[in-house]
């Protein structure tokens, strides 16, 4: 069939009309003339008979297989304009007709220092889109050099040892003080693996690895070899972290989302940190402010509270540990706090946000990785008495459709 892309849709596909409704081509522009082959909604690119203007060479020989990245032949000018539209028509959609969103924070390539990807008999990388295959990566434009460089050492280090696990998944984070690795295999990790790891560990400098058995009732990771223990600095406050801690992707998104959350809570002298985690916007403002952290992980605030002690002049820091989907802070709570931090996941806070609005809080900042949610929840806020302000994207997820987003809200 030949069609014409209309636009790019929210997931990153290309969309043109078809005979039928909507039919989704990964890896088109808006503007480009193609010829596709169809199946049921779905188009594959057979030939592109007058690419688009915004149509750009991809960066990475596995563009196209590998399915981390949809938007990398997409040209810099046009990306940002699309990564801007996807939170004006996510707040459209919940009858936001006026808002205003800055320019994208973008990140760097390279910078990604959190990484997720499958080691397989044959292969060690990240899936194929919408497959459970394997693409066997050698490059990857996005993730941090760090990280790029124990890929192949862990492909050699688990290939012998793989037949056991069938597969494994291998979580990277890059600390200050170097790399934090999960092993999760299905079962407890051999002999032979328990007696090598310290091995590959020292040859590759490694911070600390851990093993995670994927079954249900083994939820907590098992340190195999701790080397040093794995540490990173917020605002210049250093935490020391436990295994699988949530961290904002790159550094660069970290700071610009720092430097508007204190930009918008001005004055406010007594915080409370919304689903805190490690504690990137708490380690921030503790020298100058009072702050409470809350979050449902207790390793995350453990880490939190018992780093603070190292971490120079702090004014006031507490903590609590609280599942806030199923017991968010109360009205009569939240009445000590001048602001609040609100940094869910990706299913945002509608039964938060629905106590915040009951309260006498005034200033609040909304930080989100999933703009229908944050629409739904800012929604919330201003039939509240909330005024929006200004949103701030913050791109940590470079050639893909994620995106966070950051924004104040005050009431009069």
């Amino acid at each position: 069939m030949r069609v014409k892309i209309d636009h790019i849709g929210a997931q990153g596909d290309g969309i043109a009309h078809g005979p039928n409704g909507p039919l989704y081509v990964p890896f088109s522009v808006d503007g480009d003339d193609l010829e596709i082959r169809v199946q049921g909604k779905q188009g594959r690119i057979r030939q592109i008979q007058t690419p688009s203007p915004d149509r750009i060479d991809p960066l990475c020989r596995h563009f196209g297989r590998c399915g981390g990245c949809a938007l990398q032949h997409v040209s810099a000018d046009h990306y940002r304009q699309w990564k801007q539209q996807q939170i004006i028509n996510a707040l459209r959609h919940r009858g936001f007709d006026e808002v205003t969103v800055l320019a994208p924070e973008i990140s760097p390539p390279g910078s990604r220092r959190r990484a997720r990807f499958t080691a397989g008999p044959s292969a060690t990388g990240f899936a194929e889109r919408a497959s459970h295959n394997i693409v066997d990566i050698s490059e990857c434009p996005v993730m941090a050099p760090e990280i790029m460089a124990v890929i192949d050492p862990v492909r050699k280090f688990l290939k012998p040892r793989i037949a056991k696990y069938r597969k494994m998944t291998v979580q990277v984070t890059l600390a200050d003080n170097g790399l934090d690795i999960i092993l999760e295999g299905a079962g407890e990790p051999d002999l032979d693996l328990r007696m090598d790891i310290a091995g590959f560990a020292e040859a590759q400098d490694i911070a600390r690895l851990c093993w995670q058995d994927r079954r249900p009732k083994k939820p907590f990771a098992e340190i195999l070899c701790e080397r040093r223990k794995p540490r990173v600095t917020f605002d210049g406050r250093q935490v020391f972290i436990p295994p699988g801690s949530f961290l904002q992707a790159t550094r660069e998104g970290e700071a610009a989302l720092t430097r508007f959350v204190k930009a918008a809570l001005g004055p406010a002298d007594r915080i409370v940190d919304i689903f805190a985690g490690c504690g990137t916007f708490t380690a921030a403002l503790i020298g100058d402010h009072a702050v409470h952290a809350v979050d449902g992980n207790q390793d995350m605030i453990t880490a939190l509270t018992s780093s603070c002690h190292q971490m120079g002049r702090i004014r006031t820091l507490t903590s609590e540990v609280r599942d806030l989907f199923l017991r968010p802070l109360l009205p009569h709570e939240l009445k000590k706090y001048d602001a609040a931090i609100l940094d869910p996941p990706r299913a945002g806070a509608r039964d938060q946000v629905a106590e915040i609005i009951k309260s006498a809080m005034a200033n609040l900042v909304m930080i989100s990785c999933n703009p229908a949610t944050f629409a739904r929840d800012a929604r919330v806020l201003v039939e509240g008495g909330f005024i929006m302000g200004d949103i701030q994207p913050v791109d940590q997820f470079l050639y893909s459709p994620h995106l966070e987003l950051i924004a104040p809200f005050r009431r009069p």
